[in-house]
C-alpha cells in the first residue's frame, strides 16, 4: 500500500445549484477543444513532459461506504499556491457510486468527466488515463482552482446522472513537498493500473463478426463538426475513453446523447471493415462530406481522426 501523504480537505455544498454558483468561469459546449498555447498557460499538469507520472482515473464501486460523498482531496499545491509557468505531474481519481450503477459503468462518466472538463473556460483536457494533459489559462488563473474543477464535475455529473449518489474526488500535485513525480509513479503503478487493467477485462472477447451493430460518437463535432468516431467491438474510438460496451451502456443510460446505435448493413468489403450501413450514417453525420469508411485501414477510406 502506498503511503500518500495527507491533503487539504473540501466539502461540496449539498445543493447542486449551490456548488455550481460558487464556481466563478463559465461552462458550456462553446469552450470544447479549446488549445492554451505554452505562452498563455499559469499552470501544467501532465502531459509529454510528464508521462510515467500521470494517471486520471474514474472508479465506481457498489460498496457505498467507500465513497467520502461530496469530499474533495487536494494533496500538494492548488492553482492559487502555484507560481505562474510551473508544470506538474498529476493523479486525478474520482470514484461514484449509486445503487443502480453496475462496475460496466466507469467508462460512462470517465467520459461524461472529461466532457464536463472540455467544456470549462480557461482549461484544456487532452487525453485521459495515464497521458492525460491539463493546461489553465492565464486569464482564468485568479478565479479557477483544481478544488473548484472538482466541485464543478461532482455537482455537474450529479446533476445530469441522478443514478450518481456519491461522488468524491483526489488530486495528488506532484510537487516536490509531497513526493514529486516519483509519489505519483509509485500510486500509478501499484494501485491504478491493476483498476484499468481489471476494466478493460471486462470488455475482451467479442469481435466484430460477432455483432449486427457499431455504435458512433459524435462528441467532438463542438470543435471538429465533420468527425465522427465509429465504435467496434474491435476498434476503440481515437480518445480511447469508450469501447463497445461502454458505448451500449452509454445508449442506455444517455438515450439522447452523443452515441447513436449504428446497423452495419452489408458487408462491402469485410477485409477493410467497409459496411454499406456505416457508408450511409457517415455521409449523413459529417455534413455529407465522407462518404466511405474503411474501419481496418489508415490509408484509403480512413476514419475522420
Amino acid at each position: 500500500m502506498v503511503k500518500i501523504p495527507e491533503g487539504k480537505i473540501y466539502h461540496v455544498p449539498e445543493d447542486l445549484e449551490e456548488a455550481l454558483e460558487e464556481i466563478d468561469i463559465d461552462i458550456s459546449p462553446r469552450h470544447m477543444g479549446e488549445r492554451i498555447r505554452k505562452d498563455d498557460f499559469y499552470v501544467e499538469y501532465g502531459g509529454p513532459k510528464w508521462f510515467g507520472s500521470i494517471f486520471m482515473l474514474l472508479e465506481v464501486t457498489t460498496n457505498e461506504d467507500e465513497v467520502r460523498d461530496n469530499i474533495i482531496e487536494i494533496i500538494g499545491p492548488d492553482i492559487d499556491e502555484t507560481e505562474e509557468g510551473s508544470t506538474f505531474p498529476i493523479g486525478m481519481q474520482f470514484k461514484v457510486w449509486g445503487s443502480e450503477i453496475q462496475p460496466d459503468y466507469d467508462e460512462f462518466f470517465m467520459r461524461a468527466m472529461c466532457d464536463h472538463i472540455e467544456g470549462m473556460e480557461g482549461l484544456m483536457g487532452v487525453n485521459t488515463r495515464h497521458t492525460w494533459w491539463m493546461r489553465v489559462a492565464k486569464r482564468v488563473a485568479d478565479r479557477f482552482t483544481l478544488r473548484k474543477m472538482c466541485q464543478a464535475i461532482i455537482a455537474l455529473t450529479k446533476s445530469a446522472y441522478p443514478i450518481a449518489e456519491k461522488m468524491e474526488a483526489r488530486i495528488i500535485v506532484g510537487a516536490p513537498e509531497v513526493g514529486g513525480p516519483e509519489l505519483i509513479q509509485q500510486v500509478l503503478e501499484e494501485e491504478i493500473k491493476p483498476k484499468w487493467d481489471l476494466s478493460d477485462s471486462r470488455r475482451l472477447g467479442i469481435e466484430d463478426d460477432d455483432v449486427d451493430n457499431f455504435f458512433s460518437c459524435t462528441l467532438c463535432q463542438g470543435f471538429a463538426p465533420n468527425h465522427v468516431c465509429i465504435l467496434t467491438p474491435e476498434r476503440m474510438p481515437f480518445c480511447g475513453i469508450l469501447s463497445y460496451k461502454g458505448a451500449q451502456i452509454s445508449m442506455e443510460i444517455d438515450p439522447h446523447g452523443y452515441i447513436d446505435d449504428i446497423p452495419k448493413g452489408e458487408p462491402i468489403s469485410k477485409s477493410s471493415g467497409q459496411y454499406k450501413g456505416i457508408n450511409e450514417y457517415m455521409y449523413e453525420k459529417t455534413n455529407r462530406t465522407i462518404k466511405r469508411l474503411n474501419l481496418y485501414s489508415t490509408i484509403k477510406y480512413p476514419m475522420t481522426s
